[in-house]
């Protein structure tokens, strides 16, 4: 399954993001850590994780991370939304019903189940990446390396 995710929507909607913690926390230091989250969902569920960000009014298009095995980062060309490049996708694409769409914008997730994708919201999919984390967690944990402190620390999006 492909998964298209509206990523200021997600950063807007998810608690992680919001928290009195984090809210002094740069753009691109929240876009980074949904990127890693996001990253430990599609390493679990095996699922292609599409993450799209605005660009729409910026002058420049921020600096495109790394190449992220699992997880593909892209900004909509500059006058266009996070919606319109979904949108496109989803129409374009031969097999829609295979496109997870995920964003808090009801009107977006209206559009693209019309044109065959499904929808989820913000707040479902924190629920759904959250279990997956805790999932992996447990597993690095059970069948990670023995020695204490030699696994890589699963889950807290800000972790460095």
């Amino acid at each position: 399954m492909r998964v298209l995710v509206d990523g200021y929507s997600l950063l807007h909607a998810w608690k992680r993001f919001t928290n009195r913690k984090t809210r002094s926390h740069t753009l691109q230091h929240k876009r980074d850590a949904l990127i890693r989250v996001l990253q430990q969902y599609a390493d679990h569920t095996g699922h292609r994780v599409t993450l799209v960000f605005d660009a729409y009014a910026a002058k420049h298009k921020p600096d495109i991370p790394e190449p992220t095995p699992g997880v593909e980062v892209i900004y909509s060309d500059k006058g266009k939304t996070a919606d319109e490049a979904i949108e496109r996708t989803v129409g374009e694409a031969s097999q829609p019903a295979q496109i997870l769409v995920v964003t808090s914008d009801n009107l977006e997730r209206t559009t693209v189940e019309s044109l065959g994708a499904r929808s989820m919201s913000g707040d479902l999919f924190e629920m759904e990446v959250n279990a997956a984390v805790k999932d992996l967690d447990t597993l690095v944990r059970r069948y990670g390396p023995r020695q204490r402190g030699s696994a890589a620390k699963v889950g807290d999006a800000f972790d460095e």
